[in-house]
């Protein structure tokens, strides 16, 4: 069913028509979708849309895009103070739960059963996986620089943490991905194995200070003041 048409400032429209997108990809299979129905839904020319996309996989990719960013701010909070490695891991991978949990319909959902074949789609699975592992390397940077006399990880360690990082982010998605599809397997119990696979093999990396291996259970936020 369209809807009237409404005047939007052009990041606006762009916006409306990605969370559109998010819905109907969500709902059915990627090939069953016309990007006219989409037009349509939202009150918009055919042409208009084209102008935003060139076309549906264009489309979809911007979708999925947008999906993965909202999904990177819902998993990546500040903690709050106090918080140990182990609890902000397992909140992160509980929020990565909770947030397809929230938004069934989600391209991103769509897109983790669609097949990962396109190099569009695989350059922005690549992406996300990037932007979490800065994002637990930066962690990991400020747990270093709180132990004394230990300025910066070995040039080899942190090589290797990166190794294990991108492993790990693979595991972790799966882990996930396999929740998506059966909502019958507990959050809670995943999300532990996932924070506690991590910080044991980081604690295994060979030549990594003891103090971080220690620091990785026991490491706290201080209050920001």
């Amino acid at each position: 069913m369209a809807t009237a048409r409404r005047r939007l400032s052009p990041e606006d429209r762009r916006a409306e028509l990605l969370a559109l997108g998010a819905e109907v990809f969500g709902k059915r299979p990627y090939d069953e979708v016309r990007i006219d129905e989409i037009a349509e839904r939202a009150g918009v020319s055919r042409a208009l849309m084209y102008h935003y996309f060139p076309d549906k996989r264009a489309f979809f990719a911007a979708v999925v895009k947008d999906e993965a960013d909202r999904l990177y701010a819902a998993t990546n909070t500040q903690p709050a103070p106090g918080m140990t490695m182990f609890e902000e891991i397992r909140t992160g991978v509980l929020a990565y739960m909770a947030y397809h949990e929230q938004n069934p319909e989600a391209a991103w959902a769509a897109y983790v059963g669609l097949g990962r074949s396109d190099p569009v789609l695989l350059g922005i699975d690549d992406e996300a996986k990037n932007r979490q592992m800065e994002h637990v390397m930066t962690r990991i940077g400020e747990v270093v620089g709180g132990i004394p006399g230990q300025a910066a990880l070995e040039p080899e360690v942190e090589r290797d943490l990166r190794v294990i990082l991108h492993g790990w982010l693979a595991f972790t998605f799966e882990i996930c991905r396999q929740r998506i599809m059966d909502q019958s397997l507990e959050a809670d119990r995943l999300a532990d194995a996932c924070a506690h696979t991590l910080l044991d093999a980081i604690a295994r990396v060979p030549e990594i200070p003891p103090q971080l291996a220690e620091a990785m259970a026991t490491a706290r936020f201080k209050p920001q003041v």
